[in-house]
Parts: structure tokens; C-alpha cells; sequence
């Protein structure tokens, strides 16, 4: 019995292989460039930034309430759906995040995943069927075209108390196309802690389907949405820029495909998208957007490599 039609050999695909490293020693991978799950982020305490979550929070149902699409006061009177369970796992009719893995956050223990979200709302949430799926369908999102999202992207955002990372890149690539659903795989590439670090790489994957997409990656269990998308070039038919994050409007990563263009093009307009998001703290006055510094980056080379794997093995 299934509840939609995304192929599992290839929505899961990922989290196979990553589990599949499930008895290597976590070190051994680190100086060898394999993140764990927990390279490029800060140790963060459970209540850490709760007042802007909670801002965020606040955005959130402000945004649903505007929202025409959601007819609240009906969905009130409707009783709540009944719950099967499929191959032993709880399902809520309808909810695609009811699966974890698949909409919802991924099992506490998964091997070279995170933990725990750096988000506090989605941490205590994470362990209700179809929650974060429920969630997130009460908040405008934008149609994605595939396609468009395939390629390397530059980040050029982040959420400076939970990335700790440097130089850091996204690649998607096509894994399967079924229908209304489609699923992809990402590579991440990044410097921890410093510009001048040995580059690690993680790997993810992501599925979209009706019009929902989820991209899962190793720095945290839960999964983000693309809340964002720039426009298509129109000579390379692939987004100019993405806005990732969740419902809970925490953290924030923005993806660019040139950090000239850009700057000199497209700045503005991310800002604006991201007031209309519902990113913006107008309560605390902080700003949340952090411009990446990729100003001292330098091309990885093989002999960087080799000379931060012996740093690493020997000091």
C-alpha cells in the first residue's frame, strides 16, 4: 500500500548508502573529507536563538492567516483524520510527511545525520505523524520545476548560529521523474570553521510531489522546503537563485548560481522575497540575513587535500 507515487529505490537512495556507513568509525570519515552530519555546524544548546524562533513562530501563523487558500475556521469543525498504519509505521490519510524520510524528520539515530534540528519547533514536533507535513501545506509555496533546479549553486546566505561552514556549494542531480513526483540527489561541498580547513562533502536527497518539495540534508534531520525560487535564465533554463528553509522559518540557506550576478542583480529582490516569506524579525529589529564571505576562497586542489588528511592524522 502506498500513498503516492514517488519510486522508493530512488527517494531513498541516499539515505541507503548513507546507512550503509552505519559501522565506520565517524572520525576515520571526517579526516578523510566524508561529513558526519555534524561538520559545518555549532554545538547549540536546546533553547539557543528561541527568541528569533519564536518570531518566527509568530510569522508563521500570521502568514497562515493571510493565506487565501486556507479556509481555517472549516478545517476546525472537520474531525480529525483517522491514522492506519502501513508496514508498521503510523499514516495520516492525505499527509505525505506522515513517512519519515519522506516529509518528515528522519529517525533520532540515523547514521551520519544530525541529531536534532537546530529548529526548537521542530524538534518537538518531529515525532507526530504527518505534523510537519500538515504544517508546512498551510504555507504559500512555489511550484518548482525540476529542471530548473538541477546544477551547482553557491551559497550566499546562511544562519551563521547553526552553519559554521565556508566556500559552500550545492550540487542537485536527477534521480527519477514518476508523474506529479520526482526525485533528486544533492552533493555539498564546504570548508568547517575556517577558509583555510580541508573541504569535506555530504550528500542528501530530495523529493517533490504535488507541488510540495522536501530536500533532506546531513546537518539536519528535518526537512527543508524550497520557500524561494528566482527566475529561469532564459539561456541555461535553470533558477538564478533558491531560498531554503521550513515551516518554522528556521534556519535560512540561500542558494545563488553566481555570486556576481547576484549581487549586482538580484540582491534586492532576495530581500524582498524574504519580507513577503515572512523571514524578516520586524519584533526584535535583528536582521536575519547573513551574507556568506567568500571572499578568500581559493579553488581545493589534490595536494590541499593530502596535506589536510595528514594534518589531521598526524597534527
Amino acid at each position: 500500500m502506498r500513498h503516492y507515487n514517488v519510486p522508493y529505490h530512488a527517494t531513498f537512495l541516499s539515505l541507503i548508502l548513507l546507512s550503509s556507513f552505519s559501522t565506520v568509525n565517524c572520525q576515520f570519515l571526517e579526516i578523510f573529507g566524508l561529513s558526519t552530519g555534524d561538520a559545518g555546524t555549532h554545538d547549540r544548546g536546546p533553547f539557543q536563538d528561541l527568541a528569533t524562533q519564536s518570531v518566527g513562530l509568530m510569522k508563521f501563523l500570521q502568514t497562515v492567516q493571510k493565506n487565501p487558500d486556507n479556509n481555517l475556521a472549516k478545517k476546525l469543525k472537520e474531525p480529525l483524520p483517522s491514522m492506519n498504519l502501513v508496514d508498521g509505521v503510523p499514516v495520516v490519510p492525505g499527509l505525505l510527511g506522515s513517512l519519515p524520510g519522506a516529509g518528515s524528520c528522519l529517525p533520532r539515530g540515523s547514521p551520519l545525520i544530525k541529531d536534532k534540528s537546530p529548529s526548537f519547533f521542530q524538534n518537538i514536533l518531529r515525532n507526530i505523524p504527518g505534523a510537519q507535513d500538515y504544517l508546512a501545506s498551510l504555507l504559500p509555496a512555489p511550484k518548482v520545476d525540476v529542471k530548473a533546479l538541477y546544477g551547482k549553486f553557491q551559497w550566499a546566505l546562511d544562519t551563521p548560529s547553526v552553519h559554521n561552514r565556508y566556500c559552500a556549494t550545492t550540487e542537485f542531480m536527477p534521480q527519477a521523474e514518476s508523474g506529479n513526483s520526482s526525485a533528486f540527489s544533492l552533493q555539498e561541498k564546504f570548508r568547517a570553521g575556517n577558509v583555510d580547513a580541508g573541504e569535506k562533502v555530504a550528500f542528501g536527497y530530495g523529493i517533490i510531489h504535488r507541488e510540495r518539495t522536501y530536500v533532506y540534508m546531513q546537518d539536519d534531520p528535518c526537512p527543508y522546503q524550497i520557500v524561494v525560487v528566482g527566475p529561469i535564465n532564459k539561456q541555461h533554463k535553470q533558477y538564478e537563485y533558491l531560498i531554503l528553509s521550513n515551516w518554522a522559518r528556521f534556519p535560512m540557506i540561500g542558494l545563488v548560481r553566481d555570486l556576481r550576478k547576484f549581487y549586482t542583480d538580484y540582491k534586492d529582490q532576495v530581500e524582498t522575497d524574504l519580507e513577503k516569506a515572512g523571514f524578516m524579525d520586524d519584533v526584535t529589529g535583528s536582521n536575519p540575513i547573513h551574507y556568506a564571505d567568500w571572499s578568500k576562497c581559493k579553488k581545493a586542489t589534490p595536494v590541499n587535500y593530502l596535506t589536510n588528511v595528514l594534518t589531521d592524522l598526524f597534527g
